[in-house]
């Protein structure tokens, strides 16, 4: 969870997870082992899984929502248009607020120049397409 919540973009790498069980000082775990714990989360629906990355699925931003507000109160945030965690997000430069990505690439779809919704500064970032985001079904 350390991983992809202090990534910048919500995803960790199957390396970055391996290496950094194998330094785990409560429980020693092999590489073999590690890597059947990850597939066990997705089976589960703890992480999701894309071309070797991996980052939080559904049921874990739902039902761990709390949990991580109140851990990673210095880099969770919620996003600003569904009130949801933001896990995969883009961050205003100005004020800090956030948004997932399916957020941005709807709310500013119809804008030709877009702009914070929360200060009006312009935003920097590359706009998404809009897209059907199925980590965030409730955006």
């Amino acid at each position: 969870m350390d991983l992809i919540i202090l990534s910048e973009n919500g995803f960790a790498s199957s390396t970055e997870i391996l290496n950094f069980a194998d330094q785990l000082k409560t429980k020693k775990m092999k590489k073999k082992e590690a890597e059947q714990v990850l597939k066990l989360f997705v089976e589960d629906k703890w992480l999701s899984e894309r071309n070797g990355e991996y980052t939080l699925h559904t049921r874990c931003i739902m039902e761990m929502e709390q949990y991580i507000l109140s851990n990673y109160q210095d880099v969770a945030r919620k996003c600003n248009i569904c009130h949801s965690l933001a896990i995969q997000s883009q961050v205003c430069e100005t004020c800090g607020i956030g948004m997932h990505l399916p957020c941005v690439g709807k709310y500013f779809k119809a804008q030709t120049e877009p702009h914070c919704p929360h200060c009006n500064d312009f935003w920097p970032h590359e706009i998404p397409e809009r897209i059907r985001d199925r980590h965030h079904a409730s955006c």
